[in-house]
């Protein structure tokens, strides 16, 4: 971010700090020296802590900052409480408790946005309903009725909430760069995070995006599936409008005030298990956020998932490397788990400590060796393999982590319904499929040929590459280049304190030699004493410069 853009920003980075520094994370401050980002930034980190917050753990008051904080940072939240590999379980589990509701927006308000984006609204309803169904940090959804007499809910992005969260964003961003910079023991990269963050927040701006996953999750369907997708209504979506069927039935967060009978609840868990798996072991396109608020049960017996703006998409690779992983537990073998474990992390083996990894890889496995295929709990697994990289200081890609997020929260929906279903005994054909797939003969010739394909390519680049290589030889034209981590910061200090030894004896000449023209112009000598007073004004001019440069350059270098 720019200094203009931060200048800009000053107020909202002002309250950011006072309500952080005010739940008890001043510490942090001080070690990132974000103070300095800031006038009057010092002053602010001397607040004290809320009197009332000192008995809630430091977890606890995280979360309740964050819901302070407003929306964008609640969504940060929600996304960080799925990075089981950067955050410890104690935030996790406190993070998922962050509350999305907000005051509903004024009708008046929402009205104008409508009008706005779509035009004439008599002419696309019959009816709205001005109180909203729900509200949330993001959107809020209405009841409405199309001119043909359908029902349908209307989802609106609240008025001026991209703005709100892309100065956010901006703030966010300029903070992850200073903190890289200052704090260097941190579980996760924070400028990537901050990017990955910033992605899934357009993506939450844009409800086509929305509409877009909804109608390819319809269209993956299979014939006699128990799994259902709402209608995206076409001609009143926008940006900022998202038109969906209205969905009639039993929503599973509250499945207890309803009279589901148990039959019916083990029913739909596992219609809700077998899309999720076909989704993730299948189609590679997965809804990434299957909890018990986005479920349906619908009077024909099917389950309906909603808010489909949280997909993710794993390739056949990676689907692979997870059936690896979940076989090698099952059959105690070290060797296909740790493969599983580098493949799935995206892990070079050479960046991590091979014996370390074994041992505890060996301890990850002790958990389940008595356990049979069936008995292994999924969540408890994968959670064991996000431990383990978080120990090893190792960062899951993205994918990955929705993919476990998937996973997990069906199986955790499972639990709530169904206590007897056994998501890894459910999952053991999938498994074994996908297993069996990597030795089929149409496996092993796909193999074979893109292989082939790729020697093919080799051996045509080869002459060339070889022949350019024995002329840069022959011409002692060969050059090694070496990347040391460090070495560019090294660099440019060693290069930033000769050009101050420079300056200072330039400066220290010029101080002299002022002062010889002063000393010899005695009482006639008018025009060297101007001249040697004009060399004082132009020496201490250019210290004070020096000066002011390293006093800018020092928070930069300061661990």
């Amino acid at each position: 971010m720019s200094m203009l853009q931060f200048i800009r920003h000053a107020g909202r980075y002002r309250e950011i700090l006072s309500i952080l520094v005010g739940f008890g994370f001043r510490e942090f401050f001080e070690k990132a020296k974000l103070d300095l980002l800031l006038e009057k930034g010092s002053r602010l980190l001397h607040a004290t802590q809320r009197s009332d917050l000192e008995h809630f753990s430091r977890p606890v008051r995280l979360r309740m900052a964050i819901e302070e904080l407003g929306p964008t940072f609640i969504k940060l939240g929600q996304v960080l409480s799925t990075r089981p590999d950067m955050l410890p379980p104690e935030y996790i589990e406190e993070l998922q408790k962050l509350q999305d509701d907000v005051p509903r927006v004024p009708w008046k308000t929402i009205e104008a946005q409508l009008k706005h984006d779509l035009g004439d609204l008599s002419k696309l309803f019959e009816h709205i309903e001005e109180t909203p169904m729900a509200a949330a940090s993001m959107a809020q959804v209405h009841r409405a009725i199309l001119k043909d007499g359908q029902p349908i809910v209307l989802k609106v992005l609240r008025p001026g909430i991209d703005k709100t969260v892309n100065m956010d964003m901006e703030i966010l961003a300029a903070v992850a760069e200073w903190v890289t910079k200052h704090v260097h023991d941190l579980p996760m990269d924070p400028v990537a995070v901050v990017e990955n963050f910033s992605e899934a927040m357009r993506y939450e701006l844009d409800l086509e995006h929305e509409g877009r996953n909804t109608d390819m999750f319809r269209a993956n369907l299979e014939e006699g599936e128990e799994a259902y997708f709402p209608k995206v209504y076409w001609e009143i979506t926008r940006k900022r409008v998202l038109g969906l069927e209205e969905i009639k039935g039993v929503i599973l967060s509250h499945w207890r005030e309803s009279d589901l009978s148990e039959k019916k609840r083990g029913e739909l868990v596992r219609a809700g298990a077998y899309t999720v798996l076909r989704q993730v072991l299948e189609k590679g396109f997965f809804h990434a956020d299957p909890h018990p608020g986005n479920l349906f049960a619908m009077p024909d017996g099917r389950l309906c998932f909603i808010d489909c703006g949280m997909a993710g998409r794993v390739d056949r690779e990676t689907v692979t490397d997870l059936a690896n992983l979940i076989h090698g537990i099952a059959e105690n073998d070290i060797d296909h788990v740790y493969e599983a474990f580098l493949a799935l992390g995206r892990v070079n083996d050479c960046d991590i400590d091979d014996r370390a990894l074994r041992r505890d890889l060996q301890e990850f496995l002790d958990q389940f060796a008595s356990k049979s295929f069936e008995d292994i709990d999924m969540a408890a697994m994968l959670s064991a393999f996000t431990d383990g990289l978080r120990k090893h200081q190792l960062q899951c890609p993205g994918d990955i982590v929705l993919m476990i997020k998937a996973l997990t929260t069906i199986e955790g929906v499972a639990e709530d319904l169904d206590p007897a279903f056994d998501l890894i005994g459910f999952a053991k054909p999938h498994v074994e499929k996908l297993i069996k797939k990597q030795y089929s003969p149409g496996e092993i010739k796909r193999r074979l040929k893109n292989n082939a394909l790729s020697w093919v390519k080799l051996a045509e680049l080869l002459p060339n590459r070889l022949r350019t290589i024995l002329d840069r030889v022959m011409h002692d034209n060969v050059r090694m280049t070496i990347d040391v981590d460090g070495l560019g910061t090294m660099e440019n200090t060693i290069h930033h304190a000769s050009r101050q030894i420079s300056y200072s004896m330039l400066i220290a000449a010029m101080i002299m030699a002022s002062a010889v023209l002063v000393l010899a112009a005695g009482e006639e000598g008018h025009t060297l004493k101007v001249v040697g007073f004009v060399g004082f004004v132009i020496s201490f001019s250019l210290a004070g410069l020096v000066l002011l440069e390293n006093f800018m350059r020092r928070p930069k270098n300061r661990d």
